[in-house]
């Protein structure tokens, strides 16, 4: 079973499953074919986290392929500057992860050549792919935005494409083909990586290939809770998984279903106080492990999450001085992409994918047809500056050099009896972590099947404003 949002991405993972490949080639196939149809969310200039189980192993591993901050950057490197810079142009561009991670991720654990996981997202580069609503629509709103290289790709003679036009990415496909044949090698100390440099060292950018030849994908152990009788494995920091297990810690003391039975706005209330508890700790506490101290221990621990929703009020909502005293809401976000796979024997990958907002820095590697990324934004500006998603970050998140930026993407699997049960995770900036811990809410305690736990209207709040989605 695979589960993306891009149909053609799905079908090039069926592709590779019919020849043979397990859940890796499959989840790598997927991957690569939605870096060319998600151009405004993912892509080989992006990073992300993979969650892999497969039957020989004892409970799930984790992957860390996120961008991390180049050599030169700085805590105050954004400080006195327009708040654009974190966002568009060359500055914004941390060091891509996802080119290594799957790669490595694949080499290692799948069982198809690569150029055989890779071809159908060079064909769909090649051929082209009808354009969609979404796909549209993010070109609009950004082509003001786009550098020219970009806009030669995006906007085909100087224009907005027609819905059902089909989009063509020439460099794209060639950059695709030169990675199936060589691996990471050419992103990383070739041809692609002298592309990326060049640019940068044009336009103000950061990135050297000192960056680029020395990125490390990072293997961690997973974290886990238990809830009810399912046990929830997801992606340590700096993701923010560790975030959802200490809410569903908290939501776990009460009887949910049959509080929404008896009383849905007591059910709301409380939902929304376990996500401010939850959001103001990643505002605090978040940011990367291997720079700062993370109470990882405390935060999974069911003890830490009875204290901290011990002090709800079904009356009242909990006073925003006893969190935090400032925090901004952001508009939502559809970008970064979420792909779910498992198969018969209970082989499971989760992983979550990025160019951070839409379209990323706006800016392409010449020649290349990668979209590179803005996720320096993910970091904090400066302690109590809210970045494009509206989320605040202390001094645990600041920028350092080769440091990981803090991210809600929270890839996840469940389960049961011991056994892989669902594989779970979602795009969409801040509202992820509420987005998966409701989707769980409904699956395992109000019992709705897969298609109802996702469809289901869902609540967000991210400490300071809430919105019903």
């Amino acid at each position: 079973m695979i589960s993306s949002d891009s149909p053609e991405a799905t079908q090039a993972g069926i592709e590779v499953g019919a020849l043979g490949g397990n859940v890796v080639d499959v989840v790598v196939a997927t991957s690569f074919a939605i870096s060319v149809t998600r151009p405004h969310s993912t892509g080989l200039g992006g990073g992300g986290f993979l969650i892999l189980y497969l039957k020989e192993f004892p409970e799930p591993i984790a992957f860390d392929f996120r961008e991390r901050a180049p050599n030169t950057s700085s805590r105050d490197m954004y400080k006195l500057k327009p708040k654009e810079d974190s966002l568009l142009g060359f500055r914004a561009v941390g060091v891509p992860g996802n080119v290594a991670g799957l790669v490595q991720i694949q080499r290692r654990f799948g069982k198809l050549p690569l150029k055989t996981v890779i071809s159908p997202s060079i064909r769909l580069a090649e051929n082209g792919f009808p354009v969609y609503p979404d796909l549209q629509s993010a070109i609009q709103k950004s082509s003001k935005d786009m550098s020219e290289e970009m806009k030669n790709i995006f906007l085909p003679k100087g224009k907005i494409p027609e819905l059902n036009s089909i989009l063509v990415q020439k460099d794209l496909a060639n950059s695709l083909r030169l990675i199936s044949e060589t691996g990471d090698k050419e992103f990383y100390h070739g041809k692609i990586a002298n592309s990326i440099v060049n640019a940068m060292k044009k336009n103000d950018g950061l990135i050297t290939l000192q960056d680029l030849s020395g990125y490390k994908v990072v293997e961690k152990k997973t974290i886990h809770t238990t809830y009810h009788d399912y046990t929830i494995y997801t992606m340590p920091p700096p993701s923010s998984g560790v975030h959802l297990l200490t809410m569903l810690s908290m939501v776990e003391t009460k009887p949910l279903k049959e509080t929404y039975e008896k009383d849905p706005v007591l059910y709301y209330h409380f939902i929304v106080e376990a996500m401010r508890r939850g959001y103001a700790d990643r505002a605090m506490l978040g940011g990367d492990p291997a720079f700062t101290k993370i109470p990882i221990e405390r935060l999974v621990s069911k003890k830490y999450a009875e204290e901290k929703i011990s002090d709800f009020n079904s009356k009242t909502a909990s006073s925003s001085s006893s969190f935090l005293k400032t925090l901004n809401f952001g508009v939502e976000s559809p970008q970064t992409t979420h792909i779910s796979v498992m198969d018969r024997e209970g082989n499971s990958v989760s992983t979550t994918q990025s160019i951070n907002f839409r379209f990323g820095a706006s800016v392409v590697a010449p020649g290349t047809g990668i979209v590179l990324n803005d996720t320096m934004d993910d970091f904090s500006r400066a302690p109590g500056e809210p970045n494009v998603y509206g989320l605040i970050g202390a001094e645990a998140n600041s920028i350092l050099p080769k440091k990981t930026p803090l991210s809600s993407m929270s890839p996840t699997i469940v389960f049961k009896n011991k056994e892989p049960f669902l594989v779970t995770g979602a795009p969409g900036g801040s509202y992820i972590v509420n987005a998966v811990l409701q989707s769980l809410i409904y699956n395992l305690d109000f019992n709705l099947t897969l298609y109802e736990s996702v469809a289901r209207g869902r609540i967000h709040h991210q400490f300071f404003r809430m919105r019903y989605l």
